[in-house]
């Protein structure tokens, strides 16, 4: 479980799309602060109905009211079903187009629907009307400005028809008005846009420093050459492992490993050959031990391996499994076959991880003194 977590933890770094990350985001935050302005906009329609029901076909305001109720039963459905769901990471980009088309709709019903509703007869309730729809721009750049295109289109279907509308009209009055709300429309496009691009570049730092915190992570647990833990890696972790097993008190094994005359090796074909005969032994272990094990690279040629539930028995027969396939194994490098031996020392008990070590490594080299390539184990 400790290697799986550190695993998970800095394995997808490379991996990581950071637009995407920064997308998800951004809807997250979006379905998020939206939600109330639902029911602002039930709310600001109920008082401009009622504003506008002297001035106004009853049956006209009715009929926008219930589409824009409509809409905002599907806006809560919608809603709903997200926070159900609860999607998470990549899964949130498939909730951005059904967002979209709500929202919408809504805003279709509210800057059309103003059309329908506005009286032409009062410029009182004209203005009336404007100062509602500006309102609620104002809103839309509160509630989606972490999406700029959102907020932008937004405003735009709700502002630009009842602008076409008073120009049209023509007189004095309105033309101003007109005038006035497209002021006001570039002004609220170019603040959208401005709170969106910081929020985004928050965002991207925010990501950015936590893949970089990975990567720190990555450097100081894994150990580039045969991407197995580090020395300080192995013994943060088998620290760990070692209290659990002292507190249960169940045993635990420990291998220690080190390759045969590698000095040998590296003056015979090069330092480069030795990398890559480390590296192929890594490439062995990985493959041999569980997820559940700590093993590492803890010096030069120098390999542990912490076995969690293990009795000496098994530890000592893998380690004796371990010692045939690496001196079975033919390494090669830039065409120069040769072969490799390690000795090792296996140990067991219910000790702390500097014990286990100590113990460990004085079967190693007894291990060494009796000839090499074999394994001594605790008697």
């Amino acid at each position: 479980m400790i290697r799986d977590n550190i695993v998970e933890l800095i394995g997808n770094t490379g991996s990581s799309n950071l637009s995407v990350l920064v997308q998800s985001d951004r809807l997250q935050l979006l379905y998020r602060q939206s939600y109330p302005a639902v029911f602002y906009s039930l709310i600001s329609a109920t008082i401009l109905t009622a504003i506008l029901w002297p001035a106004q076909n009853p049956e006209t305001l009715l009929s926008w009211f219930g589409l824009l109720l409509l809409s905002a039963m599907g806006r809560l459905y919608l809603f709903k079903r997200y926070h159900k769901t609860s999607p998470q990471g990549q899964e949130i980009i498939a909730w951005e187009k059904p967002f979209f088309i709500t929202l919408m709709l809504s805003s279709i019903i509210w800057g059309v629907g103003s059309l329908m509703i506005i009286p032409p007869d009062s410029q009182l309730h004209q203005m009336i009307v404007f100062s509602f729809l500006i309102a609620m721009t104002g809103g839309a750049i509160c509630f989606y400005s972490s999406y700029s295109i959102f907020s932008t289109v937004t405003i735009a279907v709700m502002l630009l028809p009842v602008i076409g509308y008073s120009l049209i009209i023509g007189s004095y009055i309105s033309v101003g008005i007109a005038s006035i709300a497209f002021v006001y429309f570039i002004a609220a496009i170019r603040a959208s846009h401005f709170i969106s691009a910081t929020m985004q570049q928050n965002l991207m730092m925010t990501h950015q420093l936590a893949i970089s915190n990975k990567e720190i992570t990555r450097l100081a647990h894994i150990d580039d050459l045969t991407g197995l833990y580090n020395r300080r890696a192995f013994y943060e972790f088998a620290n760990v492992l070692t209290n659990s097993s002292q507190r249960s008190n169940d045993d635990i094994s420990i291998i220690h490993m080190d390759v045969d005359n590698f000095k040998t090796i590296n003056d015979s074909y090069g330092h480069a050959a030795g990398d890559a005969a480390l590296q192929r032994i890594g490439q062995i272990l990985q493959k041999r031990l569980r997820k559940s094990d700590v093993f590492a690279r803890i010096g030069g040629e120098e390999f542990c391996m912490l076995l969690s539930a293990t009795p000496l028995e098994n530890a000592t027969q893998l380690a004796e499994e371990l010692r045939q396939e690496i001196a079975q194994t033919s390494f090669t490098y830039e065409k120069e076959n040769f072969k490799i031996t390690a000795s090792f020392g296996v140990s067991s008990g219910v000790y702390d991880i500097d014990t286990l070590v100590g113990q460990a490594d004085e079967l190693m080299y007894q291990s060494k003194n009796s000839g090499r390539n074999r394994v001594t184990c605790d008697q």
